[in-house]
């Protein structure tokens, strides 16, 4: 019985680590291009290959940007000068990036890992995002 015990705490422990690793914020950081967006669990719009790609900046205070960028050939980006702000806020397990002054626009964090991040918008559209690594071609 004790080791029946000891193996549920133990199984319990690491679905709450995994359940906490796929929403660590720090790799919110960095380049990510969209793949598909969905409504209700249909696909609406599947985005083999994206023009632009959203680049997301996040510090220790939770609070960041979120700017439009378009990779360049020789693995830079012509950049943007627009940028939005947002701030994440937690409640209870669910996170949320909280764009603009006030509450103007809310995106629920559904999943984010290394490679993956898929984020829900208020009126329920679901974007899928995969990471994004620039690439330079003229070296190849």
């Amino acid at each position: 019985m004790k080791k029946i015990n000891f193996t549920i705490i133990i199984f319990s422990g690491l679905i709450f680590y995994s359940c906490n690793e796929t929403k660590n914020l720090r790799y919110l950081n960095g380049y990510w291009k969209i793949s598909s967006v969905q409504i209700e669990g249909k696909e609406i719009k599947n985005y083999p290959f994206s023009g632009t790609i959203d680049y997301f900046i996040l510090d220790e205070k939770n609070k960041g940007f979120r700017k439009k960028v378009k990779p360049k050939i020789d693995g830079s980006f012509d950049i943007t000068m627009h940028e939005i702000k947002f701030k994440i806020e937690m409640k209870k397990n669910d996170i949320y990036l909280v764009y603009g002054k006030g509450k103007n626009f809310v995106e629920s964090l559904m999943e984010l890992d290394s490679t993956k991040m898929i984020l829900k918008n208020m009126d329920g559209f679901v974007y899928e995002y995969k990471r994004f690594l620039p690439n330079n071609f003229l070296d190849e």
